[in-house]
């Protein structure tokens, strides 16, 4: 039901725009498109990327798996290439989290000694660390992009940005006091690894802050690549306002009314560059040059997918793992998404 009910948001949301967008200023704007930005925001994000996968890397050795970096990077194109195709926004990030686990088993990794917990838990506890963190920096560039803009920001922006940020830092002051809620009060087993991976995150401040500087730099690549596609349309946008613009729209996104956030990110787009006076066919058009880089990235890790050497995923064995391979493990094929 939950599947359908965003099936029908989407197309809602996508019959609005096509009902008020006039189409052909959107053709218009996509012939004025100087396509070697276009090309430069694809470089760009397909090198951030990379630098995603070491972030994940990082991560994973916090968490007892370690590995190299290629052992981070096939699974992470594979599941940008299966959250463009699977109607939800986690269903990459289950794929991922699968192909980890199953690398270390290939490898005879059985057991991991430090955490106790077996390679699949610690992949999904990577897997969500990894878009925690990538949430909390996103929120902050949000944040600070918001304070800096050489704009005055109308007043809903910026109460948005500051609830994010007083969210964001309330989760943040929590996170030192998992340790003492569980000594101190009953926990479900099938929460216990949660408990367990802030623990061995919290323990490595150095590691952390390593990942934190990363998901930055990753942060900073999203936000440079969408200037690069608005100076290639020719939008008078400040740079910083896309600061402003990325996080809200990726966040945005994340709403459970839509297919990965169909109609969503485009209508997000254009409430969020009316204040410019940039319009809707511009505002739209921005959207579908974004999503068309991310899509071309993804569909690398179809390639990497189809004719790599890694082993076949399914929905059925993925959810057996996950569920099956720990009795306290759960629900932790369900990490919340993140930019």
């Amino acid at each position: 039901m939950k599947k359908y009910g965003r099936l029908l948001g989407s197309l809602i949301l996508v019959g609005l725009l096509v009902w008020r967008i006039d189409w052909r200023q959107v053709a218009s704007a996509f012939a004025q498109l100087e396509t070697s930005y276009w090309l430069l925001a694809l470089g760009l994000y397909l090198l951030t990327q990379g630098v995603s996968a070491a972030r994940w890397q990082m991560l994973g050795r916090i968490l007892g798996l370690g590995g190299g970096w290629r052992d981070y990077l096939s699974p992470y194109f594979i599941g940008m290439f299966f959250n463009l195709v699977l109607p939800t926004s986690v269903g990459g990030d289950v794929v991922r989290a699968w192909y980890l686990a199953q690398q270390w088993r290939a490898a005879g990794v059985n057991r991991p000694v430090d955490a106790g917990r077996s390679p699949l838990t610690l992949a999904f506890l990577s897997v969500l660390a990894d878009r925690v963190n990538g949430l909390a920096v996103l929120i902050a560039v949000a944040c600070v992009a918001t304070l800096c803009c050489p704009i005055a920001l109308p007043r809903w922006i910026v109460t948005i940005v500051a609830g994010m940020g007083a969210s964001c830092l309330l989760g943040l002051a929590i996170l030192p006091l998992l340790p003492w809620l569980r000594r101190r009060l009953p926990v479900h087993p099938r929460l216990s690894p949660l408990f367990d991976g802030a623990g061995l995150c919290m323990r490595d401040r150095r590691g952390l802050l390593g990942v934190t500087l990363l998901s930055l730099v990753v942060q900073l690549a999203n936000v440079a690549l969408a200037w690069l596609v608005g100076e290639g349309l020719g939008l008078p946008v400040p740079p910083l306002y896309y600061g402003v613009l990325i996080p809200l729209v990726s966040i945005l996104t994340l709403l459970p009314i839509s297919l990965n956030g169909m109609g969503l990110r485009e209508a997000g787009t254009v409430l969020l560059l009316a204040p410019l006076q940039i319009s809707s066919a511009s505002a739209v058009t921005l959207s579908l040059l974004l999503f068309a880089v991310y899509t071309v990235a993804s569909l690398l890790g179809g390639v990497v997918y189809l004719f790599g050497r890694s082993p076949r995923f399914s929905m059925e064995a993925g959810h057996a793992d996950a569920v099956g391979g720990d009795s306290d493990q759960g629900r932790m094929c369900e990490p919340p998404a993140a930019a």
